[in-house]
């Protein structure tokens, strides 16, 4: 009980030890701060950005000479199928152009990766093959791609359509050509089925267009799926068409006309900033005393300072789409991530959260850990060989268990006093896999990592809203001071397909 003396409490010791004085030691210990290994690898090299949505621009400059892709479903007008050419036999076709050609010199098929895209210009000519089933015509022999991407006449293309027609090899005169190739209404250029592969490999670009009905060359114009001002419209290309075969790797003969040119849209791609906020407060009183373990203030700003660089991280890690609201006077925007556990990211073309072939069975071994490898590497031309790979720790105790059970693993004979296995890096067939640990991935994360090519990685913080202490922001008249730590960063994700999603299963 208290005992008042004056106008004073006094409280009373029920025992001696409660006059020791209190050991605190001189520092305040903080469980694991270094939580952000994304930021912290990448944001020392940070590039600035002057505005809150910014662009770059991509292009790939060594082209792949071969592709495969599966040929699943098909239907309609539709971005979400595979192949799609009946659509366009009877009708006009999106673009406006007349669908008088053959089969509206419509094929369009939605490739799985970008990296597949890459091995495809407008103009080009490939040797076309089919693991199983048949062409819409036996005649077919090569497949000329006429547009990419955006460009190819859907209504609705993305980035990995690409748009065909069909063609055989014939002699006109003492000419070899190319004929453009008419399919059956109704007719797929490529046949649809389970476990049916196609394989494209290039051959050359497509020589001077010579039109059959009146003999009329064009030199050296472009292709144009939708309109005429190239000198022809492959809308218009009608059956028997031709085109000399002489370019590239077949050579040209001398005083030889100027055959098509190939070409191909440089992509345009965007992300945004968005705004982190982290504020604390302290009262005049507790700025004005002494704590154990330092002043108050430096604690909050140190504990805040990590705080929202967790945030940022934790968005680099799960935001999906990019969201902009344009219409607010005061717009809120939010960049685009990865998304591991999700398909809304920026990684599309190499993602485990739905492809089996990213995804890792742990029981089958490194054998099919190298399966994942050669797939993250085999469309990456203009990647980096080494990637990093931010994980969880349960992606580590399955590489430990399963280098141990494969019995490959490398030891250094002059330890003889330390036991077990630590994995940091996979030697794949094809590239590199360097890991780190991420203390966020666990919980619904846990199964996913995320390689990084660090070549195509860049954190995008604006212009004069890099990571920064704002003081004694509120000014009401209280007594006590508020500061904040504010960033605005966005990331830049570069050639999607250079980084890769997997997934241990």
């Amino acid at each position: 009980m208290a005992t008042t003396y004056g106008t004073g409490t006094a409280l009373q010791f029920s025992d001696a030890t409660q006059r020791q004085v209190l050991e605190l030691g001189s520092q305040i210990h903080y469980y694991n701060p270094n939580v952000t290994p994304i930021f912290s690898l990448f944001g020392m090299k940070s590039n600035v950005t002057p505005v809150p949505i910014f662009e770059w621009m991509e292009d790939e400059y060594m082209i792949k000479k071969s592709i495969k892709f599966d040929i699943v479903t098909e239907g309609a007008d539709s971005a979400t199928t595979d192949v799609s050419d009946s659509l366009y036999e009877a009708t006009t076709p999106s673009g406006g152009a007349s669908s008088t050609g053959v089969n509206g010199s419509n094929v369009v098929v939605n490739l799985q990766r970008q990296g597949q895209v890459e091995a495809l210009e407008v103009g080009g000519v490939y040797a076309a093959s089919q693991s199983a089933g048949a062409f819409g015509d036996a005649a077919v022999t090569h497949v000329m791609c006429i547009a990419i991407g955006k460009q190819v006449d859907l209504t609705s293309p993305t980035d990995k359509s690409a748009q065909f027609i069909g063609l055989h090899t014939g002699t006109v005169g003492s000419d070899s050509v190319w004929y453009v190739e008419a399919l059956a209404d109704s007719a797929d250029l490529f046949q649809v089925g389970s476990g049916r592969t196609v394989t494209l490999e290039y051959i050359n670009n497509a020589g001077a267009f010579l039109d059959a009905g009146s003999a009329t060359a064009y030199y050296g114009h472009n292709i144009s799926p939708t309109g005429s001002t190239s000198g022809f419209n492959v809308q218009l290309l009608a059956d028997a068409d031709y085109f000399i075969q002489e370019n590239g790797v077949t050579g040209h003969a001398e005083g030889a006309a100027v055959g098509v040119e190939t070409r191909k849209q440089v992509r345009r791609l965007k992300n945004c900033t968005q705004i982190f906020r982290e504020p604390y407060t302290i009262t005049g009183t507790a700025k004005a005393s002494k704590h154990y373990g330092g002043s108050e203030m430096s604690r909050l700003q140190a504990r805040k300072l990590a705080k929202v660089k967790g945030d940022i991280e934790w968005a680099i890690l799960t935001n999906g789409a990019i969201s902009l609201d344009a219409a607010s006077e005061n717009p809120k925007r939010t960049f685009q991530g990865f998304d591991v556990s999700a398909s809304n990211g920026a990684i599309k073309s190499l993602n485990g959260a739905s492809d089996a072939n990213l995804q890792w069975t742990v029981s089958s071994g490194l054998n099919d850990l190298d399966g994942v490898s050669e797939y993250i590497f085999q469309d990456m031309v203009s990647g980096s060989m080494k990637k990093t790979v931010f994980c969880s720790n349960k992606w580590l105790v399955q590489l430990a268990v399963a280098t141990r059970a494969d019995g490959t693993a490398f030891y250094d004979e002059g330890e003889k006093t330390k036991a077990g296995i630590r994995v940091r890096s996979y030697m794949g067939p094809v590239g590199q896999l360097d890991f780190v640990p991420h203390p966020y991935l666990k919980g619904s994360l846990e199964d996913y990592a995320v390689a990084v090519d660090p070549a195509n990685f860049a954190i995008r913080p604006l212009a004069g809203r890099d990571m920064q202490l704002r003081k004694d922001i509120v000014k009401d008249g209280r007594d006590g001071q508020t500061d904040e730590w504010l960033m605005e960063v966005g990331v830049e994700i570069r050639n999607e397909q250079t980084h890769a999603i997997m997934k241990v299963v």
